[in-house]
């Protein structure tokens, strides 16, 4: 089986798992296309998968998407991508990943095992944290998306409205990183090719996840998302 169809095949997976929780499509992909794709590529284009597969979950979740809660976000990235900057050229990436990992471990053992009632919500003003610490940690080690993903499960919120945020900021995210992979060169025809090769399995992963979603109940997406930060826990861990 060739580059394209196994990129299409994997990305029609990842696909399927954004759909259902509303991200970790990048823990799905990166770690399977670098078993025969150069990292720089296996990037470039998961981040073209990216901007399709959020914004087809986006426009899906739309009536749920709300601007007060996306704010925060969008203004505590900003600075955050700044300093992520300055903490790729001083700080141990590996201890960052370290620490990072134990706590989404810590964190999920606690929701999975240990929450017993719904949370009634975290101040909106946690999101700047939570916008500054991705833009950080993306800028910095490219796996930012772990402060939000625990931000929004703290909120309380319903799931729809998780994943129409996730959604939308993740989606903003996707556009600025691949301007700056466009810019400086990392579009090559054959991520251009791969792309092309994923857009039709990445459509149709997602659809199929959304459409299993559907029926989730509150409590069980909960427990995905929990699972879901402890494999991304675990996966720090081990590539610290």
């Amino acid at each position: 089986m060739n580059d394209f169809l196994l990129t299409a095949a994997i990305y029609g997976l990842a696909g399927f798992v954004q759909g259902l929780t509303g991200f970790g499509s990048a823990l799905v992909a990166i770690p399977l296309l670098t078993m025969f794709l150069d990292l720089p590529v296996a990037v470039a284009v998961s981040i073209l998968c990216g901007i399709l597969l959020n914004a087809q979950v986006g426009w899906t979740y739309r009536r749920f998407a709300d601007r007060e809660r996306l704010r925060p976000l969008f203004i505590g990235a900003v600075p955050g991508v700044v300093v992520g900057v300055l903490l790729l050229r001083s700080v141990p990436g590996d201890m960052m990943k370290s620490a990072m990992g134990c706590f989404l471990m810590l964190y999920a053992v606690y929701g999975l095992f240990f929450e017993k009632v719904r949370l009634q919500g975290v101040s909106p003003r946690w999101g700047y944290l939570a916008g500054f610490g991705t833009g950080a940690i993306g800028a910095a080690f490219s796996a930012g998306g772990p402060p939000t993903v625990v931000y929004t499960a703290l909120t309380g919120w319903p799931k729809d409205v998780i994943k129409a945020t996730l959604a939308y900021f993740f989606l903003a995210v996707c556009l600025v990183v691949s301007l700056a992979h466009a810019l400086s060169g990392m579009w090559s025809w054959k991520v251009l090719g791969l792309f092309a090769a994923c857009a039709p399995t990445v459509w149709f992963g997602t659809r199929m996840g959304i459409r299993f979603s559907t029926g989730m109940s509150e409590r069980t997406y909960r427990k995905l998302l929990f699972v879901m930060l402890a494999i991304m826990g675990a996966m720090m861990l081990r590539t610290a």
